[in-house]
């Protein structure tokens, strides 16, 4: 088992030209959706034949999700909330948070459900890194779904800075 990054480390979010942030996961259409999805899943279960339709909602509702899968395609239910270059005192801000030094890791015992996410792009539009984040259980994972350690006092002042820039934060449902 390889050790997780450090967040403070992490280099590769430091360079970056601008950020965009995203919610997933949450909201009453989202619930909505699968609530559909289980409902199919469970009849499809029920004939008790496998089916690449079956095997989709499986991966869907019984495994982590991520912002994109494994084809880079962006989760059915993200949405886009800002937009900050480099230069923006939010995007100074940030890299001020991902600096600190993680003393005290947080350790619950669930599975992370990444309902927010930040993507880092470079000068080419590309994209260099994507932090998926937990603030239920204080998970982080990278695109490469390493997972990442951060300070307790991470969470804390991510998640305000998130919310102010619209992230539904204290209403995953």
């Amino acid at each position: 088992m390889k050790p997780n990054f450090d967040l403070s480390e992490l280099n590769s979010i430091l360079k970056f030209e601008y950020f965009e942030t995203y919610s997933l996961q949450r909201g009453a259409e989202y619930e909505k959706v699968i609530h559909e999805k289980e409902k199919l899943y469970n009849r499809l279960i029920k004939k008790a034949e496998q089916s690449k339709e079956l095997e989709l909602l499986d991966f869907q509702l019984n495994n982590v999700q991520f912002l994109f899968d494994e084809c880079n395609e962006l989760h059915f239910s993200a949405k886009k909330h800002k937009r900050f270059y480099s230069n923006e005192s939010e995007a100074k801000e940030l890299i001020q948070i991902f600096k600190t030094k993680t003393q005290s890791i947080p350790s619950w015992m669930c599975a992370p459900i990444y309902r927010d996410a930040i993507v880092f792009y470079d000068k080419e539009n590309c994209i260099t890194e994507v932090l998926n984040i937990c603030f239920s259980c204080e998970f982080i994972q990278n695109s490469n779904k390493d997972f990442i350690d951060a300070d307790e006092s991470v969470y804390e002042n991510l998640k305000k800075n998130l919310m102010e820039f619209g992230h539904k934060i204290n209403s995953d449902k």
